[in-house]
C-alpha cells in the first residue's frame, strides 16, 4: 500500500530558475523553521541549468520538483505549481520566492490565520537586509500607496507583493489561477491578490509575522542597467520596454493600468507613465552615447 502523507493540506510554490545557491539555501531555511517537515513544498524549475534540480532531488527527496519549459517565468511557474497543488487537494497555497526567508513562526502563523479567518489571503510584513541592519519594505497597496503592517497590526489592503503571500484554495476554485499571458513576470503577484480582493476575498498583512527578503529587490527597477556604452537604441528599447524581465515592459504596464484603475483612466496614466519612461530613455541615449562607437 502506498504510504500515506502525514503532511498538512498546505502547499508550499516556488518557481526557480538558475540560482541552485539561493533555492538551496531557502529550503534549508524551511528545513530549520519545520515546514519543510510539516507541509508539502512544491518547486517549479523553470528550465535551470545549474544542477538545481538535481541538487534538490539529492539533498531534499521529498520536495516535488515540476520541470518548466524554459518560458514560464515567475507567473507561469507559480500558476503550474498552484494548479498541481490544487490537484493534490491543497487546502492553502503559500506563494514563496527562493529569496525570501520566512521566520520560524511566519507560515504557520499564515496556516493558523487563514484557518481562523475564512476567504482571507495573508502575507507577514517583509524586510529587507541592507547591511547589519533590517529595513520594513512596501508588500501591500491600498489604491495606489504602498503600505506594510506595524508589530501588533493586522492592515487589511487591496493586494499584496508575492514574496510570501498564503491563499486559501477557495480563490483558486473562484478566480483560477495567476494571469501569466498578460503578466508573465512583473505584476503576476500583485494582480492576482488584487483580482480575488475584486472578487470578494480580503487580503492582509500581519505585522506579527516576518519574512526577510535575502536578495536585491531593486536591481532591476532603474533605468541605468539597460544601458551599456555603444549599445544600438533598439536594443535597449527592447530590453527595457518589451522583455519579459522588465518591470517596464509595455504590454504588461497596460494590462496592469487598465485592469486596476479600469480602462479609461487606466489607459490616461498608462499613457502618462509611457511618456515619462520615454522621456528617460531618450534622456540616458544621450547621456551613454548609444548608437555610436565606443
Amino acid at each position: 500500500m502506498p504510504e500515506v502523507s502525514t503532511k498538512k493540506p498546505v502547499y508550499i510554490v516556488i518557481p526557480v530558475h538558475n540560482r541552485k545557491d539561493t533555492t538551496l539555501a531557502c529550503l534549508n531555511n524551511l528545513e530549520k523553521c519545520g515546514d519543510l517537515q510539516q507541509y508539502h513544498v512544491v518547486i517549479v524549475d523553470d528550465g535551470s541549468t545549474d544542477g538545481t534540480k538535481e541538487a534538490i532531488n539529492t539533498l531534499y527527496p521529498d520536495v516535488t520538483v515540476l520541470p518548466g519549459n524554459g518560458d514560464l517565468w515567475w507567473t507561469g511557474a507559480t500558476a503550474l505549481g498552484m494548479e498541481y497543488a490544487y490537484d493534490q487537494g491543497a487546502e492553502y497555497f503559500i506563494l514563496l520566492n527562493d529569496d525570501c526567508a520566512p521566520a520560524p513562526e511566519t507560515l504557520p502563523g499564515l496556516v493558523k490565520f487563514m484557518a481562523t479567518h475564512p476567504d482571507t489571503l495573508a502575507a507577514p510584513t517583509c524586510y529587507v537586509q541592507e547591511s547589519n541592519s533590517l529595513t520594513v519594505h512596501h508588500n501591500g497597496f491600498q489604491g495606489r500607496k504602498g503600505c506594510f503592517a506595524k508589530p501588533g497590526e493586522i492592515l487589511f489592503v487591496d493586494g499584496m507583493s508575492g514574496w510570501c503571500v498564503g491563499i486559501p484554495a477557495s480563490v483558486f476554485s473562484k478566480i483560477g489561477p495567476p494571469d501569466a499571458k498578460k503578466f508573465p513576470h512583473y505584476s503576476g503577484d500583485d494582480m492576482y491578490t488584487f483580482k480575488a480582493t475584486r472578487s470578494g476575498f480580503k487580503a492582509c498583512l500581519i505585522g506579527n509575522l516576518k519574512a526577510i527578503l535575502v536578495g536585491p529587490v531593486h536591481d532591476q527597477l532603474g533605468f541605468h542597467k539597460y544601458f551599456k556604452r555603444g549599445l544600438k537604441p533598439g536594443r535597449t528599447f527592447q530590453a527595457l520596454f518589451w522583455n519579459k524581465k522588465s518591470p517596464y515592459r509595455i504590454p504588461t504596464k497596460f494590462f496592469y493600468f487598465t485592469e486596476k484603475y479600469g480602462f479609461i483612466l487606466g489607459t490616461l496614466l498608462f499613457f502618462s507613465k509611457l511618456i515619462s519612461w520615454l522621456g528617460r530613455w531618450v534622456k540616458l541615449l544621450f547621456i551613454y552615447g548609444l548608437g555610436k562607437r565606443a
